[in-house]
This record gives C-alpha cells, structure tokens and sequence, in this order.
C-alpha cells in the first residue's frame, strides 16, 4: 500500500488540532516514511571512540532501522560503515560488539573487507566471469556512512541533510 508516500494530503490528514490519527503510531508505510525523511536525515549518536578503543574492535547499531558498524580501522581512525555485504546484502556482522582483527567477512559468500570498507576479496572470482561485476557497486565495498566525531562522540547521518554543525548550533558546547 502505497496511500501516504503517493498522497502527501493524506499523510497531513493523519494529523488534525485535537487528534492524531491511529495510523502515525501502527502503520508500517509512516514509519518508512518518519525513517525515510526523517530519521536518515538527522545526525544521531552512534556511539563514543572510547568504545572501539584498538584496531579491529568494533560496535553494531540500527539507524534509522539501517544496520551498521562503528570500527577502528587499522590506521587508528574510526569508521562507520553500512552493515551489509555489497554483494549480496547479508548482515556481515551479527555480534553486537567485538575485534574483527583486521577484515570483516560475510557469511554468506565469504566476500571479505577490510576495516575502511574496502573491498580484499572475492572467493572464486573466476566464477564472476562474464557477469560485469566489475562494472557493480558492488566491487566499491562496504558502504561508508557520513559521519562526525565531537570529543569521542560519534554522530552519524545516513541521507542527505543539514551539516553537522549547522543541525547542533550552539547546543555543541553542552555536550
């Protein structure tokens, strides 16, 4: 059902002076929508770096009911990437935190990455041949997420949307 993505007025009808209709709060299509057009366009608090203190450790998160991964990367920076495997789109990790060492590798068809994201292997790629995968986003890896660091705090954004700076304004100085 398509009724409020397709009717912006019966979306604004959800919502009248005295009363909020029922659907805002239970139907599956508004809350795609609130995490469509709003969730994934607001900075959000994903974790702090004191949480993925070493290379390899890693935390698992829901944003905007998307999977992802904060990690410390092996050059000691932090990263946030997509928590899906470019190929196929499989969780890559499934623990809520941990040490993956140096490389993330889906389950599914072992496709292994490195802790930026990047793509390292393809097992049997032969078997590839012919199919233009190198023509794919997929051979790019992991998807990386914008991301911001405030004093170890770590805010991410998943879609286009005001700046990290311009969203806090002034309210930065109280964290």
């Amino acid at each position: 059902m398509t009724r409020y993505r397709d009717d912006p007025r019966a979306l604004q009808a959800l919502v009248e002076p005295d009363r909020v209709h029922r659907d805002v709060y239970i139907a599956p299509e508004v809350f795609e929508l609130e995490m469509e057009r709003l969730w994934s366009r607001t900075w959000i608090y994903l974790g702090h770096t004191s949480q993925v203190p070493r290379p390899g450790d890693f935390i698992t998160a829901d944003i905007a009911a998307k999977p992802v991964i904060l990690v410390r990367h092996t050059d000691g920076n932090v990263r946030v990437l997509m928590n899906r495997c470019a190929h196929k789109g499989t969780k890559v990790v499934y623990d809520f935190a941990g040490n993956t060492g140096k490389t993330f590798r889906c389950p599914y068809h072992a496709w292994t990455y490195r802790t930026d994201g990047t793509l390292l292997n393809i097992p049997l790629k032969d078997g590839y041949q012919g199919t233009r995968l190198n023509e794919t986003k997929a051979v790019s890896g992991l998807t990386p997420i914008a991301h911001e660091t405030y004093r170890g705090f770590v805010f991410v954004r998943l879609a286009d949307g005001p700046g990290f700076r311009e969203y806090f304004g002034d309210s930065l100085s109280s964290i």
